[in-house]
This record gives C-alpha cells, structure tokens and sequence, in this order.
C-alpha cells in the first residue's frame, strides 16, 4: 500500500479568505476531485483488463503488476482484488486504492491525467450514485494499511513454517469476512482490532 497521507488524490491550495467562496482555486479543486470520483467508480476488474491483467474470481488476488515491486520480479501472490469496494490492495509494496490510483501507478501518469484516460475509456461504465467520499476512503485505507503493517512485521519476524501458517490463516479470516460483508469502517475497523489482538497473542 501506499503513503495513506496522500491517498485522496487532493491538491493543496493556499487559501486565502477571498477563497472561501468560488474562488478559482476552489472551483478547480472541486472539479479535480469530481473527475477522480467519476473515473473511481467504474468496475476496477475493467481498468485491470486495459492491461492485461486477469484476477481470479475465486482467490482474487495476483502476484503485484507494478514495476516499483520488487522491479516487477514479485513471485508471491500480494495483490487482492476487492468487488465489494471496488479497489485493491497489495500487502506486499504497501499500495492500495482505487482505480485512478491503480492507473497512476501503472503507467507513471498524474492523477488527473490518469482518471481523465479512465473517463475516456469507459464513460459508459460510470455510476453518479458511487461517487466516493475522500474522508471514508482515507480512513478506510489507514485501516487497511494498520492491517498490512502487522502481517508484514510478523512476517519480518517469524519465518518458521508454524508462524507462517498461522498469519496466513489470519490473513484469509480477513479475506473471508470483508468479501462476504460490505463492512463500513467501524466494522472494517473492528475486525482488524480483533485480528490485531490475536497476532499480538502469538507465541512459538
């Protein structure tokens, strides 16, 4: 997953109190924030495809597509798809998100430029009722990434074959109950707490 501070895709502006109303800062900022909402909504398993990237319906994850892991020489399957929210998350390189994020990535573009290049490819495909609240989706990852930053220390820490057993069983518990729930961020949030707990509690 990626830095979660920068997540939202926002451009900061120095306003000043002339700016409070509709200003241009404001009117472009707004506007900016619409597109990479618009652009978030369409089906991310299409965006994957633009590159040739199929994602198991049934596992639902993949060894990571971008370059910046491991100089895309990654073996071990980090990558998980996610239907219920429309994103992804790859717990191995820390980034997470949704689409325009995913483009950003793969291709080097900016953010603007990447949901633009989304908007252009499936403008049928957008949905005015899934317009995605920046707050939510940022608390959302800081969850996730809370998630990935204790299976990875774990990790770091315990490379025997009981411990490795035993996280990747905590890894599908989470799998298994955030693709059978829509959960919002208190329940998302209280099942990492859970499994935090669990993991905290291990011992050889």
């Amino acid at each position: 997953m990626r830095n979660i501070s920068s997540t939202d895709g926002s451009i900061s502006y120095g306003e000043t109190s002339w700016e409070a109303g509709g200003s241009p800062a404001v009117i472009a900022r707004e506007k900016y924030q619409n597109l990479i909402s618009k652009a978030n909504t369409v089906p991310i398993q299409k965006v994957f495809r633009l590159y040739g990237i199929k994602v198991d319906e049934i596992n639902r994850k993949i060894t990571c597509p971008f370059k910046t892991h491991k100089g895309g020489r990654e073996s071990t399957a980090s990558f998980y798809w996610y239907p219920a929210t429309n994103s992804y998350c790859c717990y191995g390189c820390r980034q997470g998100s949704h689409a325009v994020d995913f483009v950003h990535y793969m291709e080097g573009l900016t953010k603007i430029k990447a949901a633009q290049k989304i908007l252009d490819k499936f403008s049928s495909e957008i949905d005015e009722n899934l317009i995605i609240d920046h707050d939510d989706l940022l608390e959302t990852l800081q969850i996730i990434s809370l998630f990935s930053n204790y299976v990875r220390d774990f990790r770091n820490s315990f490379s025997d074959e009981k411990s490795i057993s035993f996280i990747e069983d905590k890894c599908q518990i989470y799998d298994k109950i955030t693709e059978k729930h829509q959960l919002n961020n208190e329940g998302l949030k209280s099942v990492v707490n859970q499994l935090i707990e669990t993991i905290n509690q291990y011992s050889l």
